[in-house]
């Protein structure tokens, strides 16, 4: 799935983005097959002072003329918080939405509704709900949506399918470059925090799910500082080229900070 390749030095190229965001998404489901996705996304004070500030340096290179950084795009625009639930599936709406503005950051909180989660499909990569920065796109940032597959009954069934990984090789850097790398991925992803979760409306009688807690199944949680308390073992993960599922899991097992689902299919039982 994406998130592994988070771990492996490819998460520039999957958020394309600065760090210092928190990110959750929570699906809420009940036993006749609706339910919600609550999103949050809060970007802190130091992520949009560098977003501001790579705004004015993307700006002033392509117009000489122009005197001044453009101003800041607010994370939370409603009309595009609407307009995202037409990509979240069939039948899915817009529900709410509300400002977050603190000393946490800047960011919102929308509540969508399904009718139907078959129909559901959860993006994991959150950069849409981010302000342009007015940089270059990056490359390979397609669609990998987790998708739904629910059956009624008693007990009802949910299954969750994640996207395959995929294993690539990648060319080996002169350990300066290494260092170089990791000092910036540091920079970057300082504060980052991304999760997401399924919520059951009733009692999960039986899933094959490594992360559970009651009626939450943690599909994802990494919580990059924690990543990053151990920076030689970070080193290991950044240099480290997995060329099967089973080599990934093993890298990431026991690494505080990181809860991810490896298992294609997720089943998860319930009444």
């Amino acid at each position: 799935m994406k998130a592994l390749r988070l771990l492996f030095a490819a998460i520039v190229a999957m958020f394309g983005l600065t760090g210092c965001l928190q990110m959750e998404q929570v699906v809420k489901l009940k036993p006749d097959g609706s339910g919600t996705v609550e999103e949050t996304v809060v970007l802190s004070k130091a992520g949009l002072a560098a977003m501001e500030q790579m705004m004015g340096a993307f700006a002033a290179g392509g117009d000489k003329k122009k005197e001044g950084a453009p101003a800041m795009p607010d994370l939370y625009d409603e009309a595009k918080l609407k307009a995202a639930a037409s990509k979240m599936g069939e039948g899915v709406t817009f529900v709410s939405a509300k400002k977050i503005d603190g000393e946490q950051g800047k960011g919102f909180t929308a509540v969508y509704a399904f009718a139907d989660v078959n129909k559901l499909k959860l993006d994991q990569n959150p950069g849409e709900a981010l302000p342009d920065s007015g940089g270059p796109k990056p490359a390979g940032n397609k669609k990998e949506p987790i998708l739904f597959q629910f059956d009624k009954g008693s007990p009802s069934q949910l299954t969750l399918k994640m996207p395959a990984p995929e294993f690539k090789p990648k060319e080996k850097q002169p350990e300066c470059m290494e260092d170089m790398a990791m000092q910036m991925m540091q920079q970057m992803f300082k504060d980052m925090r991304i999760s997401i979760v399924v919520e059951v409306q009733g009692t999960i009688s039986e899933t094959n799910a490594e992360y559970r807690d009651g009626s939450r199944v943690t599909l994802m949680d990494m919580d990059f500082n924690k990543v990053m308390a151990n920076p030689e073992k970070f080193k290991a993960l950044a240099k480290a080229n997995p060329q099967s599922l089973q080599e990934a899991k093993t890298l990431i097992k026991g690494l505080d900070g990181v809860k991810i689902e490896t298992a294609p299919e997720v089943k998860i039982k319930f009444q």
